[in-house]
C-alpha cells in the first residue's frame, strides 16, 4: 500500500488543524451528551453560540408553574436547576433558572436544543408589565462559570431542589413577562411603584394563559389555635393536619386585618379576639396583628386588593387600601411599620417575592419566643412541605368563610379567589422569532389540563386550566385528565374588576 506522506513544512500545519477539530468537537459533545447542562456545559454553549436564551420576569407566584413546564420539555437526563445565593442552601427567592436539551420540538428549537430559561421573581408581577413595555432593562440572574455546585443531585428531579447557586445578575432586557392579573390593572395608584409612571400596555401582546387560586395563609401558631377555637381539636392539643380539619377564616375579618382595622389592644378588643377566644389563648387581648403581605406592583397583592378592598376596581379616591400604605388619586406612600413581634398593636411586612411572604409568616414570626400570630396572602401553587421533602415552612392554608382553597372547590366556582395570569411581550422590541416561537409556545400550550397533570405535584393544587383551553361543555368532559384540571368559571376578558361566572 502506497502511504502518502506530508511535505515537512505541512506537518505542523495539519496537527494544528487537528487540534482545533479536536476541540470543536469536544465543546459540541459537551453541549450535545445526555449530562445535566451544567454551568460549565453552558458557558461552553454559549461561546459555541449554540446555546438558546429566554429570559422572563414579573409574577413570582407563577414562578412553579412556568418551571414545572419547562421541565416537561426537557431530557431527564439533562436538565438542572439554578437558585439565587450561595452554598448548599441558596434562597432562590428572587431569582430561578433552569437549563437543559429539549426532548422535543418547541417553537422553532429541534429535539436536542440546549437552552437555558431564567425568570425573575423579585419585585413581583409589576416586573412583568411595565418594564416590558417600555424596554427597560432589569437585574436577571447570571447564569455561568461563576455559579457554584450546591450538593444536590445533578441532573435535577424537582424545580425545587437547586443544583446551583449563582450570585450574580446582569443588566439585560426580559424578553417576556408573566403577572397574575391584566397589565391594565397595574396602572391603578394601588399597585402602581414610585414613582406611579403609567405606561401604554397596548405596545404589549398579552393574553391569560392559566387560571391561579389565590389563598389566604396563617402561621402554624395561629392554625393550631384556630383549630382548637372552631373546635377542630381538643383544647390544648397539636395541628390536626387532616384536610377536614383546615379551619376558616371570613373575608370580612382578613380584609380588615390586611387594611390595618384590626389591632391588639386590650382597649378596642377587635384584634385576634375575634377568632381566638380567652379560653385558647388568655393573652389574645395583647397580641400583636402581624400582617405578611407583598409590597405595592405584586400580582397577588393585586388580585387580592381587587378580591376584598375592591382597590384598582372603583373609582373615586375614597379607595380601601392594603395595610402599611396610603392610596391617592396620584400616589401610593409606604409608611414605615413597627416591629413583628408577639405583642403590640399592628406590624406588617412588604416582601418583594412570594418566598419573602412563607419567610415572613414560617421563620420570622413563627419562630418569635412565645406565641405570635401572623396573616398573609400567597398563590395556592406554593406549598408550606414540599412533596418528597421533610421541610416544613412553618404556615399553613386556611378556608375562606368555609372553603378551601382547593382546585376541585375553585374549578366549579365553590372557591372564587381565582385570577387569570396573563403572559406578554413588547411588540416592537421581541425581534428574536425563535424566541417567540418558544413563548408562544409556552402561553398557548402551558396552561392546558394535559400541561398541568405532568407538572410539578406542588404546582398543580394552584392553577386551572381556563374554560377556553378545552372544547365543548364542561358537563360533557369524559377525559380524566381534563375533568382534574379544567375550570367552568371566567371572568371577562383582561378584566379583573369583573365577578367569577360560570361560563361553561
Amino acid at each position: 500500500m502506497y502511504e502518502a506522506q506530508l511535505p515537512d513544512n505541512q506537518i505542523p500545519l495539519m496537527e494544528s488543524h487537528m487540534k482545533t477539530r479536536l476541540i470543536a468537537l469536544a465543546a459540541m459533545a459537551a453541549v450535545g451528551s445526555a449530562h445535566a447542562l451544567s454551568p460549565a456545559q453552558i458557558d461552553a454553549a454559549r461561546t459555541a453560540g449554540t446555546l438558546k436564551e429566554v429570559y422572563m420576569a414579573g409574577g413570582s407566584a407563577q414562578r412553579l408553574f412556568v418551571g414545572a413546564w419547562f421541565q416537561a420539555q426537557c431530557n431527564p437526563s439533562t436538565f438542572d436547576v439554578f437558585f439565587n445565593g450561595t452554598g448548599a442552601a441558596p434562597s432562590g427567592s428572587n431569582y430561578r433558572a433552569y437549563s437543559c436539551n429539549l426532548k422535543k420540538k418547541v417553537g422553532n428549537w429541534v429535539v436536542g436544543t440546549p437552552v437555558l430559561f431564567v425568570k425573575r421573581d423579585a419585585g413581583g408581577s409589576f416586573q412583568g408589565v411595565n418594564p416590558i413595555a417600555t424596554a427597560t432593562p432589569q437585574d436577571l440572574m447570571a447564569v455561568n462559570g461563576t455559579c457554584t455546585a450546591t450538593g444536590n443531585a445533578s441532573p435535577a428531579t424537582d424545580i425545587l431542589v437547586p443544583s446551583f447557586a449563582c450570585n450574580n445578575t446582569v443588566s439585560r432586557l426580559a424578553d417576556a413577562g408573566v403577572s397574575d392579573v391584566e397589565p391594565a390593572l397595574f396602572q391603578k395608584p394601588v399597585n402602581l411603584p414610585a414613582p406611579q409612571v403609567k405606561v401604554d400596555t397596548t405596545t404589549l401582546d398579552s393574553k391569560a394563559f392559566n387560571q391561579t387560586i389565590m389563598g389566604v395563609v396563617v402561621n402554624k401558631k395561629l392554625y393550631r389555635a384556630l383549630q382548637e377555637a372552631q373546635g377542630l381539636i381538643a383544647a390544648g392539643g397539636v395541628i390536626d393536619e387532616a384536610p377536614n380539619k383546615m379551619p376558616t377564616l371570613s373575608r370580612t375579618f382578613v380584609a380588615s386585618a390586611m387594611s390595618g382595622q384590626l389591632t391588639g389592644s386590650t382597649a378596642d378588643k377587635r384584634g385576634w379576639n375575634i377568632v381566638v377566644p380567652a379560653s385558647v389563648d388568655a393573652a389574645v387581648l395583647g397580641k400583636q396583628v402581624n400582617v405578611c403581605r407583598r409590597n405595592i406592583g405584586s400580582g397577588t397583592q393585586a388580585s387580592f386588593n381587587v378580591e376584598l378592598l375592591n382597590a384598582g376596581c372603583g373609582t373615586g379616591t375614597a379607595t380601601y387600601a392594603p395595610v402599611g400604605q396610603t392610596v391617592g388619586t396620584d400616589n401610593s406612600t409606604v409608611v414605615a411599620s413597627p416591629a413583628l413581634a408577639e405583642t403590640g398593636t399592628l406590624a406588617w411586612n412588604l416582601g418583594s417575592g412570594s418566598g419573602a411572604v412563607e419567610t415572613c409568616l414560617g421563620t420570622t414570626v413563627e419562630g418569635l419566643p412565645g406565641t405570635a400570630y401572623a396573616i398573609g396572602m400567597l398563590s395556592r401553587e406554593n406549598t408550606p412541605t414540599p412533596t418528597g421533602t421533610s421541610t416544613d415552612k412553618g404556615y399553613r392554608f386556611v378556608k375562606l368563610d368555609g372553603v378551601s382553597p382547593a382546585r376541585d372547590s375553585a374549578k366549579v366556582g365553590n372557591y372564587k379567589f381565582v385570577y387569570n395570569a396573563t403572559m406578554q411581550w413588547s411588540k416592537t422590541t421581541l425581534t428574536d422569532a425563535d424566541v417567540k416561537a418558544f413563548l408562544t409556545a409556552l402561553r398557548a400550550n402551558g396552561g392546558k389540563a394535559a400541561q398541568l397533570n405532568v407538572a410539578d405535584v406542588d404546582t398543580q393544587q394552584g392553577v386551572m386550566a381556563a374554560p377556553a383551553s378545552y372544547t365543548g361543555a364542561y358537563e360533557d368532559q369524559t377525559d380524566p385528565v381534563t375533568l382534574k384540571f379544567a375550570s367552568r368559571m371566567d371572568r371577562n376578558i383582561a378584566a379583573s374588576c369583573s365577578p367569577m361566572r360560570i361560563v361553561k
